[in-house]
């Protein structure tokens, strides 16, 4: 989507791209392993599914549709601030409970996050909101997307069988979108130098394509996460990731990052390695009271 590359300025069209490219990976696996996909009722499928499908659109589209504006690495740093929203819609569902410690950790990534913010360099007021718009639909989409996993009776819910619900609404969510926003056949008769060209088009897709792959092994992944742990752990742990991000952006696309946002980025590590901390003491907790107790052993006459 860069202007100094091929400058295809239709995010929601690329999101929509992948997202049908999830659907079809999805159920070719499905068919290969012969996985048995639970049916939901009309009324599950209304009220659980297509929310935590729209929601996930949501934040993907807007999330590409921010980095035509801002840089990759304010991106990542405002994205960052999802575990805010995480442990907010965490609370409303049950997941977790509100305690001062995770309140804690989760504030100083506020901070870090608010630093960042301070301290870009060129900021944009219509990337910055929706790549907030994106933060808080992804802390209500992996939300939606545990409850959909772990309350749905007794039976935890396979991650390959929830991509295979979500990634067909998803897919026409963005189409949508993309047909009312961004109008793609009115930006092809428009386009000069790259869509009229169909080598280049192909290019393209071919390039869309790679990234939905790519996509689709990285949700998979994060939602077996979810499956073993929970949300709350996946978006604060996933702020590593982000950083690694924000490196490559600087040494890649040459984003300049000020004083105030190294301060940003240290003081979000120390929220995570505090999270983490956090973490490590209550499964040490759950372990030994989980643990039975030592029985005597009688010695026989």
């Amino acid at each position: 989507m860069g202007k100094e590359y091929y400058n295809l300025n239709l995010p929601l069209l690329m999101s929509a791209v992948h997202s049908g490219i999830h659907s079809i990976i999805t159920r070719i696996l499905i068919k290969h392993y012969n996985y048995t996909i639970k049916k939901y009722s009309t009324f599950d499928y209304i009220t659980k599914v297509i929310p935590c499908g729209v929601a996930a659109a949501i934040e993907i589209s807007c999330a590409n549709a921010s980095l035509v504006l801002i840089t990759l690495s304010f991106y990542t740093m405002i994205k960052s601030s999802t575990p805010v929203w995480v442990l907010i819609f965490s609370f409303m569902f049950g997941f977790e409970k509100p305690k001062l410690n995770l309140i804690a950790v989760i504030s100083l990534i506020v901070l870090g996050v608010s630093l960042t913010v301070d301290g870009e360099s060129h900021y944009n007021a219509y990337g910055f909101v929706l790549v907030l718009i994106a933060a808080i639909a992804s802390g209500l989409r992996w939300n939606l997307t545990q409850f959909l996993m772990k309350k749905n009776n007794k039976e935890k819910q396979s991650p390959l069988a929830t991509m295979y619900h979500l990634s067909p609404i998803m897919f026409i969510t963005m189409l949508s979108l993309s047909l009312y926003i961004e109008k793609p056949f009115q930006h092809h008769q428009d386009s000069s130098n790259y869509i009229d060209f169909i080598s280049k088009a192909l290019v393209s897709l071919l390039v869309m394509a790679v990234g939905g792959v790519l996509a689709f092994m990285m949700t998979l992944s994060e939602l077996y996460l979810i499956k073993g742990t929970s949300t709350v752990t996946l978006s604060v742990a996933g702020i590593s990731k982000e950083i690694l991000v924000i490196g490559l952006s600087v040494f890649i696309y040459g984003d300049i990052l000020t004083l105030k946002t190294y301060l940003g980025l240290f003081i979000s590590i120390i929220g995570i390695a505090g999270y983490n901390y956090y973490k490590y003491t209550n499964s040490m907790k759950s372990v030994n009271n989980t643990t039975p107790p030592a029985q005597s052993v009688k010695k026989s006459n």
